[in-house]
């Protein structure tokens, strides 16, 4: 298995800033967002590291917490996936 950066892992990377930049603009805790999810902190923690692939049913559960819907959260853009490319390159 290679650890070249690949689509997916170059996605998540981009998917987990824009869903901690949301919270962030929130001004609301991880802690926070996992009550109103149901979800726990260290799962809020690794979905914003981008360390972990989310269900659509978590990211469903995360958008209801966050007042938006799913499809605003992973509307990751070009220069987000290319900033997150660089990210992975440079932490390996």
């Amino acid at each position: 298995m290679s650890d070249e950066p690949n689509a997916a892992n170059l996605f998540l990377a981009a998917l987990a800033d824009r869903i901690r930049d949301w919270r962030e603009a929130l001004e609301v805790s991880q802690a926070t967002i996992a009550e109103r999810s149901g979800l726990s902190v260290s799962t809020i923690q690794r979905i914003e590291a981008g360390t972990v692939d989310p269900k659509v049913t978590t990211l469903s559960a995360l958008a209801k917490s966050m007042e938006t819907e799913i499809y605003e959260l992973a509307d990751v853009s070009g220069d987000e996936l290319g900033i997150a490319a660089d990210e992975v390159l440079r932490t390996g």
